[in-house]
């Protein structure tokens, strides 16, 4: 087995490293014989970690090569000298879903005890963070190298995993150096690459919705109008705000006809409104009697007074009251206290409030702001 080592001095993103590991963070990448755990070995392991234990100084990429597919348990020994601190986090790239569950069985084939770190819940997956929004990223694929495509990040390699297997196999067959150069190649920019993506993060923060309280915070409310595709005036409720994390590149974000741009450390987002009629419905339709030729409902109370009236018991889809205005489509699960809830029928999902300068001047409006992000760009 090589083991290679590079002092790197510093990494890129180190700000960001620390705040999201503590400063224990340990990049991982593994480079596999094919997808199965079971009959498929590890060849290759790139760790890149702080050298002095503490994040604070220069960081090391250490390299653990076999030479041989038989020096897979020495691999895994080495990669545990790597990972034996207590605190330490491991952090991938998709290692939820392959390279951890693959270490440990691995582990478990050699009799071997894995590290803890593999499986406590501590590991920091960087595609997992992303992966809940991952159509709002507008990717064709969501993996590594389009990630790094996206934040203008060229790497040396140009092969995936699975095309260099065979290059590989054939390594062990005649122990040509500039295979061996290839395959080192690739699993080091795989794993400087992470550390070149962590501000991708800061694009997931948005809509986890989850950060300080400055965070969030509104700088604008304001209706716009403008002409759409049809030529048709269209009018959107804009609110621009103090993003979580600054972004490392302007981006705009799209789920239909919902848009967000993100830029340096605001972010602007545009809900169309929908301009018309809307129903609010009482829950209570029992206490309701329906007047068809006027469409409307009146209580049981006043109707017992009228005559010459022709009323029907009212039901739920047609116990309502109607309002005409702008209307702003309320995310799921969120309501403005006492403020009457529209829908366009019985049976719409969506809610509506009708937009007014309470609403607009609301102090509820960051946990509307963020409550819309958490759902509509999932």
């Amino acid at each position: 087995m090589k083991k290679i080592d590079n002092d790197l001095g510093t990494i890129s993103n180190d700000y960001i490293y620390k705040k999201t590991s503590g400063g224990k963070g340990v990049f991982i990448d593994i480079e596999t014989t094919g997808l199965s755990r079971e009959k498929c070995s590890i060849y290759l392991i790139g760790a890149l970690y702080p050298g002095d234990g503490s994040g604070n100084d220069r960081f090391i990429l250490s390299l653990l090569f076999a030479e041989d597919p038989d020096e897979e348990a020495a691999l895994l020994k080495g990669l545990s000298g790597l990972l034996s601190s207590p605190s330490c986090r491991p952090i991938t790239f998709n290692g939820r879903r392959f390279d951890l569950p693959f270490l440990i069985k691995r582990y478990e084939k050699h009799g071997l005890t894995p590290p803890a770190c593999l499986s406590d819940g501590s590991d920091i997956d960087i595609y997992a963070e992303l992966r809940p929004f991952r159509r709002s990223f507008g990717l064709s694929s969501l993996n590594q190298k389009s990630v790094e495509k996206m934040l203008g990040i060229c790497r040396e390699d140009k092969y995936s995993g699975k095309e260099l297997i065979d290059v590989y196999r054939e390594y062990v067959k005649t122990g040509d150096p500039e295979l061996e150069k290839l395959l080192l190649t690739h699993n080091r920019d795989d794993v400087l690459g992470m550390t070149g993506i962590l501000p991708v993060l800061s694009y997931a923060a948005i809509f986890k919705a989850e950060a300080d309280p400055g965070a969030f915070k509104i700088k604008s409310a304001v209706r716009e109008s403008h002409l759409g595709f049809d030529n048709r005036e269209e009018t959107e409720f804009v609110i621009s705000f103090v993003l979580p994390e600054p972004v490392p590149k302007p981006r705009l974000f799209h789920n239909l006809r919902l848009f967000l741009q993100a830029s340096g450390n605001t972010g602007v987002l545009r809900i169309p409104l929908y301009e018309g009629e809307m129903k609010h419905f009482f829950q209570n339709h029992r206490d309701y009697l329906y007047i068809p030729s006027e469409d409307k409902v009146i209580l049981k109370e006043i109707g017992s007074l009228m005559e010459n009236t022709e009323c029907e018991k009212a039901s739920p889809s047609n116990c309502y009251i109607k309002s005409s205005g702008l209307f702003l489509p309320l995310p799921e699960g969120f309501s403005f206290p006492d403020t009457a809830a529209h829908r366009q029928e019985y049976k719409s999902k969506t809610e509506y409030v009708l937009l007014s300068d309470e609403i607009i001047n609301s102090p509820l409006l960051p946990e509307y702001l963020k409550t819309a992000l958490k759902t509509w760009f999932r």
